[in-house]
C-alpha cells in the first residue's frame, strides 16, 4: 500500500510567516537586480513615478527615491525592531515575575507595585514618554517599546509562578533542601518557558507596529536610515495624489505584524494540545 503523500498545512500561520519572511530576506539580497536604483539615490527626473514604471515597479517617491529598494532596504530595522525589543521585555519580565511570584512578600507587593503604576500608562503614552526622555532614535525607540510591555509580561510570569509554586514537585524539591535559586532555575523556569515562549512571539508583531509608529512620528529611525515607519510617514504627505507611497508599506506592516500575531496564537494552540496530551 502507498503512504499518502504528507499534507502541506495551508491553514498554518507559521508556513504563510516562513514564506513572507523567506521571500523579504530574498529580496532584500537580490535588491540589486530586482531595482538598478539605491535606496538613498536622488533622480529628480523621476519624482513622484506611478506603480508599474520602467525600472521601479512600485513607483518613486518626491525626491525620485526608489519604493522598492526603500522596501527592501528596511526589512533588516523593522524586523530586527520586532525580535529584539520582545525577546528583551520578556526576558526582563519574566525575571520579574519569577522573583516576584516565589519571594512573595515586602518585595511582590513593591515590584507589583512599581509594574502597576508603569501599566496605569497606555503602552504608546508610555513609549513616547520614554523616547521623550532618552531623545530620538531607532535604539532608543526599541528601549522605550520593550520597557512598556515589560509589565504586562511580568504580571503573566507571576501569576504563572503562583500556580507553580504550589504544586508538590516545588514543594518535594522545597522539603528536600533545595535553595531558592535552584528552584527556580531548575524547576519554576522550565514550566514558564513555553508561557514566555508564546507571549513574547505574539508581541513581536506588536512591536514592529509600534516602533514603524514612533519612526512614523520622528521618534525612531532618524535620516539617512530608513524603516517602514519612515516610508509610511513620508508618502503620507502625498495620500491624495499617490495613495501607494503610504498605502504599501502600511500594507507590509500590517502584514508582517498580524503573522506574527497568528503564529504566537497558533503556537498557543499546539502547546495546550500537547499538554492535554501528555496528561492523558
Amino acid at each position: 500500500m502507498a503512504r499518502p503523500a504528507p499534507r502541506v498545512p495551508l491553514d498554518s500561520p507559521w508556513l504563510w510567516l516562513g514564506l513572507v519572511l523567506g521571500a523579504l530576506v530574498v529580496g532584500w539580497a537580490l535588491r540589486g537586480q530586482l531595482t538598478p536604483y539605491g535606496p538613498a539615490e536622488v533622480h529628480a527626473d523621476r519624482i513622484l513615478l506611478p506603480v508599474g514604471s520602467p525600472g521601479s515597479p512600485l513607483g518613486t517617491d518626491n525626491y525620485g527615491r526608489d519604493l522598492v529598494s526603500r522596501l527592501l532596504a528596511g526589512i533588516s530595522i523593522s524586523i530586527l525592531a520586532g525580535i529584539a525589543p520582545a525577546i528583551a521585555s520578556m526576558a526582563v519580565g519574566a525575571t520579574i515575575g519569577l522573583v516576584s511570584g516565589y519571594v512573595g512578600g515586602w518585595l511582590d507587593r513593591l515590584l507589583m507595585s512599581v509594574m502597576d503604576v508603569l501599566l496605569a500608562f497606555p503602552f504608546i503614552l508610555l513609549a513616547l514618554l520614554l523616547v521623550a526622555i532618552l531623545g530620538p532614535s531607532f535604539v532608543n525607540a526599541m528601549i522605550a517599546v520593550a520597557i512598556a510591555v515589560v509589565p504586562r509580561n511580568a504580571r503573566i510570569i507571576r501569576a504563572e509562578t503562583l500556580s507553580l509554586r504550589e504544586r508538590d514537585f516545588v514543594i518535594a524539591a522545597r522539603l528536600s533542601g533545595a535553595g531558592a535559586l535552584s528552584i527556580v532555575a531548575e524547576h519554576m523556569l522550565p514550566n514558564v518557558l513555553p508561557t514566555a515562549l508564546v507571549v513574547g512571539s505574539t508581541e513581536i508583531g506588536q512591536m514592529i507596529a509600534a516602533t514603524a509608529g514612533l519612526s512614523f512620528l520622528g521618534l525612531g529611525v532618524q535620516p539617512p536610515d530608513v524603516d517602514w515607519g519612515t516610508l509610511i510617514a513620508d508618502g503620507g504627505k502625498y495620500i491624495a495624489v499617490f495613495p501607494g507611497l503610504a498605502l504599501i508599506p502600511s500594507a507590509l506592516v500590517a502584514l508582517v505584524s498580524i503573522l506574527f500575531v497568528l503564529a504566537g496564537d497558533d503556537l498557543r494552540h499546539r502547546l495546550a494540545r500537547t499538554d492535554a496530551d501528555f496528561r492523558r
